[in-house]
């Protein structure tokens, strides 16, 4: 009785050691997706998104074009996010953030450079992304 006991509760451990490892993972993603916004790095980028994403009328080509419009027009994005909580639903996950971006077009190299203009812009806000596990990997399916 005892030893079924035991075998029993190793089994639980291991499902919640999973549980906690997907939970990661999903972090790893989001993070991921951070610093590719800070580096305006595309690809980086790209590499947290499904082939299936789709978000109202916007599949990964319309979003990676409007992604790399985003680097190409701006020269500084600085987000960052906190308050995060993620649902693992089997093969599905839902993360909730709350989020701070930043964009910056126009860099002045000094106040007396005359003819370029600086332009900062703020957004805050809550977001909810929804991912799918492919393979090994989470990406993200839609919420952009």
């Amino acid at each position: 009785m005892r030893k079924h006991f035991l075998s029993f509760l190793l089994l639980i451990l291991f499902l919640l050691a999973c549980q906690v490892s997907e939970e990661e993972k999903i972090y790893q993603i989001m993070n991921r997706r951070q610093e590719a916004l800070q580096k305006r790095d595309l690809s980086l980028y790209l590499s947290c998104i499904s082939k299936d994403y789709q978000d109202k009328e916007e599949d990964v080509n319309r979003l990676e074009k409007r992604i790399d419009g985003y680097f190409k027009t701006f020269d500084r994005i600085s987000y960052s996010s906190w308050d995060r909580s993620v649902q693992i639903d089997g093969e599905t996950a839902t993360v909730i953030q709350q989020f701070h971006l930043e964009v910056e077009k126009g860099e002045k190299k000094n106040r007396l450079e005359v003819g370029k203009e600086e332009k900062k812009y703020r957004y805050s806000g809550k977001e909810a992304l929804f991912l799918k596990k492919e393979g090994r990997e989470w990406r993200i399916i839609k919420g952009l």
